[in-house]
């Protein structure tokens, strides 16, 4: 679990507090703007690994989160446990088999992944999505009802490159782009950045697309494109090392999946994908047990709680992340919701995740820094909608 945000700066003249409540430093916000940009997370090292769990053929879904897979491990409440995960960009029908498009990229032959070209050559890709997820982790004692808390400790870098995809028709302008176009950056890895060209250098910041629990066995085997209460697909950069994820768990085991793995991307994932590469996250599993039943999940970093809403509509996207983010203010700062709402429209900072998986992603940062008692998570008590 995150510890506390830091306290609130005492200052004179700022009128709104009182409206939010006495407990809320509005101050905190602009000192953020004008502060440094800090450093990124380091791995969290004060761990064992329990639990590896490689991406090889029988341990991985190629397009879809399958709540009726055999689990590929069982573990306890607080494990480690790392997981391998493979990028699907290279092995897609629309492009040829991974040897041929990365070495025409220059990628050297042995830098191509092995597993890669295992899942290629025979896992069947009967899913609708493109996504190769590895999973599921059966969590000992969950059950539906339950929170189950994934803590993202650290994220290994499998490969040092990673690809850029637009395809026909698809991304945020599908009139305009109407050919497939695939590139392939190569990272530094000592200086964190990818190469775009011979005067960009872009950050490294590494995250999980696709991080999700097993959906109800009425659902089923899902599409593993569009995100869902679930998680899945849910694309939101930041997301990576120092973060945890709260979700509500649907079925026994909870049944956690994970893949896509991005070294980076920008709000929006405007042309599609983005920097797609393969990726070792460690997580360490929670179990909550009767804890109030949540709806959807929620993220947590240092600074931030994140919530998120999804929809085929933007709109719709935007006004399911606002009741989200009221909820969590409701349940967790007992707000009542007229607070929560002012709150947020002078302090919350929303952000579009994505445009291109289905169903459009809105996520909404609530900043711990302005509560001077901080905003810790509890996860028994982050409840349904307000």
């Amino acid at each position: 679990m995150k510890a506390a945000g830091a306290l609130g700066i005492a200052t004179a003249g700022v009128g709104s507090s009182q409206a939010l409540g006495d407990n809320i430093d509005l101050s905190a916000l602009q000192e953020e703007d004008g502060a440094d940009d800090e450093p990124d997370e380091e791995a969290d090292d004060s761990y064992d690994v329990d639990t590896v769990v490689e991406s090889t053929p029988e341990n991985v879904v190629w397009g879809a989160i399958d709540p009726t897979k055999e689990p590929v491990e069982t573990v306890a409440s607080g494990d480690v446990v790392q997981i391998e995960t493979i990028s699907h960009e290279g092995i897609l029908e629309d492009q040829p088999d991974p040897e041929e498009f990365f070495t025409n990229r220059g990628i050297p032959e042995e830098e191509i992944l092995e597993d890669q070209v295992r899942v290629h050559d025979e896992v069947p890709h009967d899913g609708g999505g493109p996504h190769v997820v590895t999973g599921p982790v059966y969590i000992e004692d969950a059950e539906p009802g339950d929170v189950l808390e994934v803590e993202v400790l650290d994220i290994d870098f499998r490969v040092p490159y990673g690809a850029n995809t637009f395809r026909q028709r698809k991304g945020g302008l599908p009139s305009e782009f109407t050919w497939n176009d695939s590139e392939v950056l190569e990272f530094d890895l000592d200086r964190e950045v990818a190469l775009l060209g011979d005067d960009i250098e872009i950050p490294l910041d590494p995250f999980q697309g696709i991080m999700a629990v097993g959906p109800t066995l009425t659902t089923g085997r899902v599409n593993s494109v569009p995100p869902g209460p679930f998680g899945g697909n849910i694309d939101i950069q930041g997301t990576g090392v120092g973060t945890t994820m709260y979700y509500p768990v649907f079925v026994e085991g909870g049944l956690f999946f994970t893949g896509d793995g991005h070294a980076l991307q920008g709000n929006g994932e405007v042309d599609l994908t983005a920097l797609e590469t393969s990726l070792t996250p460690t997580f360490r599993f929670t179990l909550h047990k009767d804890a109030e039943q949540m709806d959807w999940p929620i993220a947590e970093t240092d600074d931030d709680v994140l919530v998120m809403g999804v929809d085929p509509d933007l709109d719709n996207a935007m006004e399911h992340a606002l009741r989200e983010a009221i909820s969590l203010l409701v349940h967790q700062k007992d707000m009542s919701p007229a607070e929560a709402y002012r709150f947020l429209s002078l302090a919350g900072d929303f952000n579009v995740s994505q445009i291109v998986d289905i169903n459009k992603g809105i996520h909404g940062k609530i900043p711990k820094a302005v509560f001077e008692d901080g905003l810790e998570i509890d996860p028994q008590n982050l409840g349904e909608s307000f």
